[in-house]
Protein backbone atom coordinates (compact mmCIF):
# COMPACT_ATOMS: atom_id res chain seq x y z
CA UNK A 1 0.00 0.00 0.00
CA UNK A 2 1.54 3.26 -1.37
CA UNK A 3 1.17 6.18 1.42
CA UNK A 4 1.22 9.57 -0.27
CA UNK A 5 2.65 12.56 2.14
CA UNK A 6 1.29 15.56 1.61
CA UNK A 7 3.17 18.76 2.98
CA UNK A 8 1.54 21.99 4.04
CA UNK A 9 3.76 25.19 4.58
CA UNK A 10 2.68 27.52 7.16
CA UNK A 11 3.64 31.13 7.68
CA UNK A 12 6.84 30.44 9.00
CA UNK A 13 7.83 28.26 6.33
CA UNK A 14 7.94 24.81 8.81
CA UNK A 15 6.90 21.99 6.58
CA UNK A 16 4.07 19.78 7.98
CA UNK A 17 3.75 15.93 7.70
CA UNK A 18 -0.12 15.16 6.96
CA UNK A 19 -1.41 12.92 9.25
CA UNK A 20 -1.49 9.57 7.44
CA UNK A 21 1.96 10.44 7.11
CA UNK A 22 2.64 10.60 11.01
CA UNK A 23 0.59 8.09 11.03
CA UNK A 24 3.14 5.64 9.15
CA UNK A 25 6.10 6.88 11.35
CA UNK A 26 3.97 6.26 14.59
CA UNK A 27 3.46 2.76 12.58
CA UNK A 28 7.25 2.73 12.07
CA UNK A 29 8.38 2.94 15.70
CA UNK A 30 5.41 0.95 16.97
CA UNK A 31 6.68 -1.84 14.55
CA UNK A 32 10.51 -0.77 16.08
CA UNK A 33 9.34 -1.13 19.61
CA UNK A 34 7.56 -4.53 19.17
CA UNK A 35 9.88 -6.14 17.72
CA UNK A 36 12.66 -5.23 20.14
CA UNK A 37 10.43 -6.69 22.98
CA UNK A 38 9.48 -10.00 20.75
CA UNK A 39 13.43 -10.38 19.94
CA UNK A 40 14.11 -10.18 23.65
CA UNK A 41 11.19 -12.71 24.79
CA UNK A 42 12.37 -14.89 22.19
CA UNK A 43 16.27 -14.94 23.51
CA UNK A 44 14.79 -14.88 26.82
CA UNK A 45 15.84 -18.73 28.92
CA UNK A 46 12.12 -19.08 30.06
CA UNK A 47 11.63 -20.38 26.36
CA UNK A 48 14.17 -21.88 25.35
CA UNK A 49 14.73 -25.39 24.67
CA UNK A 50 15.49 -28.29 27.23
CA UNK A 51 19.37 -27.78 25.38
CA UNK A 52 19.48 -24.23 26.30
CA UNK A 53 18.70 -23.42 22.42
CA UNK A 54 17.34 -20.49 21.22
CA UNK A 55 13.62 -20.49 19.61
CA UNK A 56 13.66 -19.14 15.76
CA UNK A 57 10.97 -18.08 14.22
CA UNK A 58 11.01 -18.19 10.01
CA UNK A 59 11.25 -13.82 9.12
CA UNK A 60 6.81 -13.87 7.82
CA UNK A 61 6.14 -15.93 10.94
CA UNK A 62 7.96 -12.96 13.26
CA UNK A 63 6.53 -10.36 10.69
CA UNK A 64 3.08 -11.86 11.47
CA UNK A 65 3.60 -11.90 15.45
CA UNK A 66 4.99 -8.01 14.96
CA UNK A 67 1.76 -7.31 13.04
CA UNK A 68 -0.63 -9.21 15.47
CA UNK A 69 0.86 -7.42 18.12
CA UNK A 70 1.10 -3.77 17.21
CA UNK A 71 -2.49 -4.28 15.82
CA UNK A 72 -3.58 -5.74 19.63
CA UNK A 73 -1.60 -2.44 21.36
CA UNK A 74 -3.41 -0.06 18.92
CA UNK A 75 -7.17 -1.75 19.76
CA UNK A 76 -5.93 -1.88 23.38
CA UNK A 77 -4.75 2.17 23.14
CA UNK A 78 -8.24 3.18 21.25
CA UNK A 79 -10.29 1.53 23.73
CA UNK A 80 -8.78 2.67 27.00
CA UNK A 81 -8.35 6.38 25.40
CA UNK A 82 -12.27 5.88 24.58
CA UNK A 83 -12.94 4.75 28.59
CA UNK A 84 -10.79 7.37 29.57
CA UNK A 85 -12.68 10.08 27.08
CA UNK A 86 -15.93 9.31 28.88
CA UNK A 87 -14.69 9.44 32.45
CA UNK A 88 -13.15 12.92 31.50
CA UNK A 89 -9.75 12.08 31.93
CA UNK A 90 -7.15 13.56 29.47
CA UNK A 91 -4.53 10.96 30.73
CA UNK A 92 -5.03 6.79 30.48
CA UNK A 93 -4.56 5.46 33.57
CA UNK A 94 -4.02 1.69 34.98
CA UNK A 95 -8.00 1.60 35.54
CA UNK A 96 -9.08 2.33 31.71
CA UNK A 97 -6.80 -0.34 30.37
CA UNK A 98 -7.92 -2.90 32.90
CA UNK A 99 -11.55 -1.96 31.86
CA UNK A 100 -10.66 -1.85 28.01
CA UNK A 101 -9.03 -5.61 28.54
CA UNK A 102 -12.35 -6.77 29.92
CA UNK A 103 -14.62 -5.03 27.12
CA UNK A 104 -12.26 -6.32 24.71
CA UNK A 105 -12.95 -10.04 26.05
CA UNK A 106 -9.12 -9.83 27.71
CA UNK A 107 -10.19 -9.90 31.45
CA UNK A 108 -7.99 -13.14 32.04
CA UNK A 109 -5.14 -11.00 31.55
CA UNK A 110 -6.03 -8.05 34.48
CA UNK A 111 -4.85 -9.78 37.55
CA UNK A 112 -1.38 -10.47 35.76
CA UNK A 113 -1.83 -6.89 34.41
CA UNK A 114 -2.60 -5.09 37.91
CA UNK A 115 0.43 -7.46 39.45
CA UNK A 116 2.84 -5.47 37.10
CA UNK A 117 1.79 -2.45 37.62
CA UNK A 118 1.81 -2.86 41.44
CA UNK A 119 5.13 -4.25 40.66
CA UNK A 120 6.26 -0.67 38.92
CA UNK A 121 4.93 1.23 41.53
CA UNK A 122 6.69 -0.28 43.84
CA UNK A 123 9.75 -0.07 42.55
CA UNK A 124 9.75 3.56 42.09
CA UNK A 125 11.64 5.96 44.51
CA UNK A 126 9.06 7.92 46.68
CA UNK A 127 10.84 11.39 47.44
CA UNK A 128 9.26 12.69 50.23
CA UNK A 129 11.86 15.80 50.55
CA UNK A 130 10.83 19.16 48.04
CA UNK A 131 13.14 20.09 44.86
CA UNK A 132 14.61 22.85 47.18
CA UNK A 133 15.42 20.55 49.44
CA UNK A 134 16.72 18.59 47.30
CA UNK A 135 18.87 21.04 46.28
CA UNK A 136 20.84 21.74 49.26
CA UNK A 137 18.85 24.28 50.51
CA UNK A 138 17.34 24.13 54.09
CA UNK A 139 13.75 26.17 55.81
CA UNK A 140 13.89 27.18 58.99
CA UNK A 141 10.99 29.07 60.58
CA UNK A 142 9.59 29.20 56.83
CA UNK A 143 13.04 31.26 55.72
CA UNK A 144 15.21 29.83 53.22
CA UNK A 145 18.80 29.27 54.99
Amino acid sequence: MAVHSHHHRGQSGITYLSAAAARVEADKRDTATVQKIINEVLSSPSIQGENGATMTFAKETRDLLIECCVEFITMLSSEANEIAEKDAKKTIACEHITKALEELGFADYVPELVAVADQFKNSQVVRSDTPLQRSGGRILGGMLM
